[in-house]
């Protein structure tokens, strides 16, 4: 089988997550590349941008704005793992995921993560940004908390 790009990015985020001493079970969630099951009860949607210095934008199309709506309507927890190059991977929460974007929306929605110089990550949204930052080694404790 041929090694696609966007597995080798999907993979820097499935290794910590498989790595975790919580972690017991890993399944395709949907049709959607890049939506996992972890365990029973968490759903996982893996983004990734491979360049950027300092700074990514990952945009949300309105199908996949429907499927992350969908899992919040789940009774699983949600996240979305956001893999900045070959620099950290940002994990959002439900909450998180809400104040940076409109799920409901049918228009686009992106989050942009930025990372300044030895500091942690910060998000903002077409909805609004984080408050605080988000540090790299939440990664991927946030998921199995």
């Amino acid at each position: 089988m041929k090694v696609q790009e966007q597995d080798q990015y999907h993979g820097i985020a499935l290794t910590q997550i498989v790595e975790h001493k919580s972690f017991k079970a890993l399944n395709r969630c949907s049709e959607h590349y890049g939506h996992y099951m972890v365990n029973t009860d968490r759903e996982v949607f893996i983004k990734y941008r491979k360049t950027g210095n300092g700074s990514w934008q990952f945009v949300f199309q309105p199908q996949e704005l429907k499927a992350i709506k969908a899992a919040m309507a789940s009774k699983s927890d949600v996240f979305v793992c956001l893999v900045c190059a070959r620099s950290t991977v940002c994990a959002l929460t439900e909450d998180e995921i809400n104040t940076l974007i409109d799920v409901g929306s049918a228009a686009s929605q992106s989050i942009t993560i930025t990372v300044p110089p030895n500091s942690s990550c910060r998000a903002r949204g077409s909805a609004g940004s984080l408050k605080g930052t988000i540090p790299h080694n939440s990664f991927p404790n946030k998921l199995f908390a």
